[in-house]
C-alpha cells in the first residue's frame, strides 16, 4: 500500500452509519466486518457487567460498550467492551 493510500478518521464521514457493517482504520488500512450477532452481543455484555459491577464496588474505573476510540488520525476502532482506570 502507498502511503498516499492510507485511511483516516475523516473518510470513515463518506460511509453510511446503518448499513450493518462495522469500519475500522487500524494503521491506516481499512477493516470492514458484518455487525456482531446477537450471541456475541449478549457476551459482551455480560463481559461490560461484570468490570462495570467490579469498578463500582472498588472505585477504580468504569467499563464502557462499544466506544468509538481515535489514538491517531489513522486508527480509529470500535472495541467490543473497554475498560479504563480512575
Amino acid at each position: 500500500m502507498r502511503a498516499s493510500d492510507r485511511f483516516t478518521s475523516s473518510d470513515l464521514e463518506a460511509f453510511p452509519e446503518n448499513d450493518g457493517k462495522r469500519y475500522e482504520i487500524i494503521d491506516g488500512e481499512l477493516y470492514v466486518s458484518r455487525q456482531p450477532h446477537l450471541n456475541h452481543q449478549f457476551v459482551c455484555s455480560r463481559v461490560w457487567s461484570k468490570l462495570q459491577q467490579w469498578s463500582e464496588q472498588f472505585g477504580n474505573g468504569i467499563a464502557i460498550e462499544a466506544p468509538g476510540l481515535i489514538f491517531a488520525e489513522d486508527d480509529d476502532v470500535a472495541p467490543d467492551v473497554v475498560w479504563l482506570s480512575s
